[in-house]
């Protein structure tokens, strides 16, 4: 069972590890000549539109529901924990690959399956804080932040809904999402605290 679980994940990393934005848009028409290459959502929007950006989602979904279908197989006895434990190491792949440590892809349609197969109706909760914290901030990075923390939160003061690898494996999850983020997040939060102390010395 250990070699099976360690060849989920070395597989599902490998194929979150795949610049899928980057390789599709390669073969897209260019909306936008100035904009910068696209290895996120937001800049496939800028420099090929939204028929891009539907293009790259509909890639991140087979590729994600190709993770599901290797993780079910290769667990046959466990399938539900095989196929999450997939898209784990997928979303760490996405968002650490090996091929380009240094830029993280960010993505959220793994995220986003796994949260939303944990339990749909926490899922929602976590989609109305992101909407509500890109609304307030406009910033992807905190949005994702929120919604993750409020994830775990509710999984943890509602346990009747989750439990033991369930748990472990949201909690985790969230973790992942949030990871790319981080230098972003210190960034804007040390900006925060410059502005707040600028506001209190001019009082």
């Amino acid at each position: 069972m250990i070699i099976k679980i360690l060849l989920i994940i070395i597989i599902a990393y490998a194929l979150g590890c795949i610049p899928l934005p980057s390789l599709i848009c390669s073969k897209l028409p260019v909306k936008n000549d100035q904009a910068p290459a696209a290895h996120t959502y937001p800049q496939v929007l800028k420099r090929h539109g939204w028929l891009g950006v539907g293009v790259v989602l509909a890639g991140d979904v087979i590729r994600a529901l190709v993770i599901i279908l290797v993780g079910g197989l290769l667990l046959k006895d466990f399938p539900g924990i095989g196929r999450r434990t997939a898209l784990l190491f997928g979303i760490v792949g996405q968002s650490l690959p090996v091929t380009n440590a240094m830029r993280a892809r960010h993505g959220l349609v793994f995220p986003a399956l796994l949260l939303l197969w944990t339990d749909w109706r926490l899922f929602l909760i976590a989609l109305v804080v992101f909407l509500g914290a890109y609304i307030a901030t406009k910033r992807i990075s905190v949005s994702t932040l929120a919604a993750a923390v409020c994830f775990i939160i509710f999984s943890l003061v509602l346990g009747t809904w989750l439990w033991g690898v369930k748990l472990i494996l949201a909690v985790l999850a969230a973790a992942a999402l949030v990871l790319p983020y981080w230098g972003n997040l210190r960034r804007y939060f040390s900006d925060l605290k410059k502005k707040k102390s600028k506001d209190t010395e001019s009082i």
